[in-house]
């Protein structure tokens, strides 16, 4: 009996991103901001492969990770090496700098597996059982992190697991039916202070005591629609729950390594977290890693004893050589910060045209390397189809088309969070991209 030839596709499972739509190009090259597929088609990378390759596809950093680890290809992770020493020393130094707090590092695998050992660290030090969170917030999709994230349909599978959550409203006042921004957030403080001040609110004991343990937060939501929340807003939850006795636990996952401007996204407010966690960029996606800071005492000996944590992989050679490159090349890029205002004003500029002449679009938004296109109407996925193919009968600057960002959470935003480094030419042809893409929405949607 023959054996019908299966195609290599046939063993793959379709339960990721991949093959949510058709067809689906395979890829075989990426530089810069370019991905070229098996057919020899172009597409600039707006959305840097989820936000990971921030330096843009470069291989020379694998080329310098495997050199500096080629002596140790592999190593127990109960045993130590001077990579994770030096690697752990320059974001403790740099977390140092910038927070003026001493502090410590510990690595494991990826951004979930990041918000995890954070979250640990949290109940470890406080004993506490309430977490909170923002309406609109991602932070993973594991098996725990979903509990946490805010989609109902990350967590539908497992079902609830009880977690005792609770969720401060969306931080959006422009998807909401406010008439300005000092109305909605008046109104939130005023839910977050009921929540706060007594038992009613689910937080606070019958003898007055809060029993929370942490507030978890994006400095910019990514998932939930690149929504920058208000500064003084921002500042005042925090300070209401630092009151509380809880931690302030950063997940920049997304925003750290300089995609909002600034090395980390909770720059941008005057406030220091208890807890930074770290991942993506950190190795520019060579390699899954992250890194989780915590100010001291939380991560001491004492706090926090040695077995209190473990991961096979989080002493992993390869990876903390590639963030020590990734490192290197942050330091090293003497215009970054010049650089980076550049593209933040492109995108303005970009983004303000298309306003402008599409009858789409409602707002723009621009923070350093991440934008969004507030639609008009929950249409974002048929404008990213739009996108990946919009000049493929006439190439733009040898581009046939661009892959924007998708929230996840957020079916009417359009976001862009390409390389951060590139080139004024390359700016112009991502520009020339999205507003062929929105002149032909327009003709297709309305």
């Amino acid at each position: 009996m023959k054996h019908k030839v299966k195609r290599q596709t046939d063993y793959l499972a379709h339960g990721d991103f991949v093959y949510r739509h058709f067809p689906v190009p395979v890829f075989v090259k990426a530089e810069g901001p370019s991905l070229i597929d098996e057919q020899g088609y172009k597409y600039f990378a707006a959305e840097a492969a989820n936000g990971t390759t921030s330096l843009g596809f470069d291989r020379t950093l694998i080329s310098e990770a495997v050199g500096k680890s080629h002596k140790t290809p592999s190593i127990p992770s109960f045993c130590e090496t001077d990579i994770r020493k030096k690697v752990a020393s320059r974001l403790g130094r740099k977390m140092r700098e910038i927070t003026s707090k001493e502090g410590k590092i510990a690595f494991e695998l990826g951004g979930a597996q990041g918000m995890e050992l954070a979250l640990k660290i949290a109940k470890v030090n406080t004993k506490k059982s309430i977490f909170v969170v923002f309406e609109g917030g991602y932070h993973g999709r594991s098996v725990y992190t979903s509990q946490f994230s805010a989609s109902h349909r990350y967590r539908s599978i497992m079902g609830d697991w009880r977690i005792p959550i609770v969720r401060l409203p969306y931080p959006d006042w422009e998807q909401s039916d406010s008439k300005n921004p000092n109305e909605y957030y008046e109104h939130c403080l005023n839910t977050v202070s009921r929540l706060t001040s007594s038992e009613v609110g689910g937080m606070i004991t019958r003898n007055g005591e809060p029993d929370i343990a942490a507030f978890v937060l994006e400095p910019l939501l990514n998932a939930g629609g690149i929504v920058k929340p208000d500064k003084k807003y921002m500042e005042e939850l925090v300070r209401i729950f630092k009151k509380q006795k809880a931690l302030i636990v950063l997940d920049e996952v997304f925003c750290g390594f300089y995609r909002t401007g600034k090395m980390f996204g909770f720059q941008h407010y005057d406030f220091i977290p208890d807890i930074v966690v770290m991942s993506k960029a950190i190795t520019n996606g060579i390699t899954p890693l992250s890194c989780v800071w915590a100010k001291n005492p939380l991560l001491s000996d004492e706090n926090f004893p040695p077995g209190t944590h473990s991961a096979t992989f989080i002493n992993n050679p390869l990876a903390l050589s590639a963030a020590d490159s990734v490192l290197d090349r942050f330091e090293n890029w003497k215009t970054r910060d010049s650089d980076l205002e550049y593209l933040e004003k492109s995108f303005i500029k970009i983004f303000t045209e298309i306003k402008n002449s599409s009858k789409l679009v409602k707002s723009v938004f621009a923070l350093g390397g991440v934008g969004r296109l507030l639609l008009k109407d929950n249409i974002a996925g048929k404008i990213l189809d739009i996108a990946r193919t919009v000049a493929l009968k006439k190439p733009v600057d040898g581009y046939h088309g661009i892959i924007l960002a998708s929230t996840g959470m957020a079916s009417n935003v359009v976001a862009l969070n390409p390389p951060l480094n590139l080139s004024k030419k390359e700016i112009s042809s991502m520009g020339k991209l999205l507003i062929s893409t929105f002149e032909k929405a327009d003709k297709m949607l309305l």
